[in-house]
């Protein structure tokens, strides 16, 4: 027996999920989410650092209620080199549960209902869950890295997932308003160190051996309280969108920023594209805008990122070293949200041949990957 019949059943009531609802709701449309766990919020998953833009930007106005501390830069080391980025009031600082919960503000959410498969029946699906079956019209799958709806609806995807860790600890931070970013690998693999603005700090890791990492980093604070522990993955790569009535949105599309694994940003704006395409009838209108203001951002990180991460150390020393000497430049035209601006602007300088001549013979000294690389070139 069908327990209930939507128009739209959001699977997932993770942020992205939540404001999708939300946008759904202004536009006169009733969704029901389904979400496995207990409560929105938890468990955590993440890191909890958002450009100042994410309050801003977006169509619904954010509560504030989950801003905790506000960052005015970074610091940014690898092995003996670092340097200093100033960049007053970049990013906040967030509690990831009040966030949650604020978004899920009288949204329609059935809880502790996990998803298990999914059927076409006419022009829409039947969804089984472990509380029963739902139908919809389309389904929406919000359900993070390890999407099963990505997985049951066919949806293909090229994406790696990392593992990331991290642990809350009562100490003082060494800045308390900036970020330390120590990297593992530059610029993808890194360790880093959040100050909460209230005794506390968040210090964790996406490296190629994450609870090794982030259990040799902490040694340096001698000791201090680990409050909680957090864990989750993080999918790098793109994502097939839509299929049908079917959309992914968030963690499940791979709308995550290559080089900081950061994905607040880009699914809640991935939501207001989808929110308009189902107002339209019409889910291809999603994809088509999603490509239009994201696909050449990302395929251009992904690109950096694979060539750093099959760089030699001689190599990516050098390119740290440059990118240090231009900080400044960086503090100047850096976007929080698009980092490909930071390339084209370094590349654009003739001081950086000599660098971009190290890297090409890094390349060249593995032309199996190289060929790898050629074919991800953005079109």
């Amino acid at each position: 027996m069908i327990k209930k019949t939507k128009k739209v059943v959001i699977v997932g009531a993770g942020p992205v999920g939540c404001y999708l609802g939300q946008l759904l709701k202004h536009q006169g449309f009733e969704p029901l989410l389904l979400e496995e766990h207990a409560e929105v919020g938890r468990p955590v998953q993440c890191a909890g650092i958002v450009g100042r833009g994410l309050f801003e930007e977006l169509r619904l106005p954010l509560s504030q209620k989950s801003i905790q501390n506000i960052i005015d830069g970074a610091s940014v080391s690898y092995k003996e080199a670092s340097f200093i980025l100033n960049r007053p009031k970049v990013a906040y600082i967030i509690d990831r549960a009040i966030f949650d919960q604020e978004l899920s503000q009288g949204l329609t959410i059935e809880f502790n209902t996990r998803f298990e498969e999914l059927h076409p029946i006419k022009e829409g699906y039947i969804i089984k869950t472990n509380n029963g079956e739902y139908y919809a019209d389309i389904v929406v799958g919000a359900d993070g890295p390890n999407s099963r709806i990505r997985k049951s609806g066919g949806l293909t995807s090229d994406m790696k997932l990392y593992r990331g860790y991290q642990y809350r600890m009562k100490t003082a931070p060494r800045y308390p308003n900036m970020v330390e970013v120590d990297y593992v690998k530059p610029f993808s693999m890194f360790t880093w160190v959040i100050p909460e603005g209230n005794g506390f700090i968040r210090v964790g890791t996406i490296s190629p051996n994450p609870y090794q990492e982030l259990n040799h980093f902490v040694e340096r604070y001698n000791g201090a309280e680990i409050i909680e522990r957090n864990a989750g993955a993080i999918p790098i790569g793109t994502c097939q969108l839509t299929r049908g009535n079917l959309a992914l949105v968030g963690d499940a599309a791979c709308q995550i920023k290559p080089i900081t694994s950061g994905g607040i940003y880009y699914g809640l704006k991935a939501a207001e594209f989808l929110a308009e395409a189902i107002k339209e009838d019409n889910l291809l209108l999603y994809e088509k805008r999603w490509r239009e203001e994201f696909e050449q951002e990302i395929k251009i990180c992904l690109l950096a990122r694979n060539i750093m991460e099959n760089m030699g150390e001689d190599v990516l020393a050098r390119i740290f070293s440059y990118v240090r000497d231009n900080a400044g430049l960086i503090e100047k035209i850096g976007d929080f949200e698009n980092h490909s601006s930071i390339f084209w602007s370094l590349i654009g300088n003739p001081r950086t041949y000599p660098t971009i001549g190290a890297l090409v013979m890094g390349l060249i000294k593995n032309p199996r990957f190289l060929m790898r690389s050629l074919l991800r070139l953005p079109k």
